[in-house]
């Protein structure tokens, strides 16, 4: 029994963390699993992560997770490979998670159940401390692809949406340490407010930009970053998740002049993609 699976990467419209509620969109960098089960009533599970030094605890968590839902006693060897820069702000976690709960349905045969699967996603997530609210706006965006507006408090989905597929996704990771504040986020909260209004207006340039100007603040990350991407000629630019992380969105002529500005910044590393409409698929 074999099933394989990919989930995607999304960027930040409004962090949720402040307000408990989100929104989030669909990028094309994808998560890559694969769960094999054996029918032996052991129960032993084995994971492997290809390509990146990390131990395997997530994904070996999500398979626990899928065998204990149904009920089953097999073991099962789980592996993962991924174009996301893991904690970087760009959801690898709910993606790596969603990708493996899929995965492993399709290797079960089972009915595939989107919120169930994102349940059982979002738990391991949880269960391995990799969450502060439960991400629905990442996990949604990552599975559904496109734009997700959720309440991720109530595991809901207010709105979704679209966003052109012809736009290119700048992403620009500085030499900067994650830093998750939780209080200093809090103190932001009205004012993330009313970015999170602008996205229900589908105004989600504004929302994403000032999104990322308030949380780049308050966990004191630069502004000028975004502000340089924006003078290059970005639709818009923003914090994504806690960072370090930063996404630019530009029509496709203005990519390479935003990414020769950004240049001038100390980055570990610049991604150009594009937005991901179509979400999670089984393989």
């Amino acid at each position: 029994m074999e099933g394989c699976a990919y989930a995607l990467a999304s960027g930040t419209i409004i962090n949720a963390i402040a307000t408990g509620k989100g929104s989030a969109f669909g990028i094309d960098l994808k998560v890559y699993a694969k769960v094999k089960f054996f029918d032996d009533g052991k129960n032993k599970i084995e994971g492997k992560v290809l390509d990146a030094n990390i131990e395997p605890n997530l994904i070996v968590r999500c398979v626990k997770n899928v065998l204990e839902y149904f009920n089953l006693n097999y073991s099962a060897y789980v592996e993962t490979k991924t174009e996301i820069p893991i904690r970087s702000g760009l959801s690898s976690s709910s993606a790596t998670s969603n990708a493996v709960v899929l995965a492993a349905f399709s290797a079960l045969d089972e009915k595939i159940n989107d919120k169930l699967i994102l349940d059982l996603a979002i738990k391991s997530c949880f269960d391995e401390n990799l969450t502060i609210t439960g991400a629905y706006d990442d996990a949604t965006s990552s599975y559904y692809g496109g734009i997700t507006i959720t309440d991720n408090i109530k595991r809901e989905i207010i709105k979704r949406d679209k966003l052109k597929e012809d736009l290119d996704i700048v992403i620009f990771i500085p030499n900067l340490k994650k830093n998750v504040d939780v209080n200093k986020m809090k103190l932001i909260k009205d004012y993330v407010e009313i970015a999170y209004n602008l996205s229900l207006n589908r105004e989600y340039f504004k929302a994403l930009f000032l999104n990322g100007l308030l949380y780049s603040s308050a966990l004191n990350f630069p502004t000028d970053i975004v502000i340089n991407a924006i003078e290059a000629g970005a639709i818009t630019a923003g914090l994504s998740g806690t960072g370090p992380s930063y996404i630019a969105i530009c029509e496709k002529e203005d990519t390479k002049k935003v990414v020769e500005k950004l240049n001038n910044f100390n980055l570990k590393k610049i991604i150009v993609t594009n937005p991901n409409n179509e979400g999670a698929k089984i393989i």
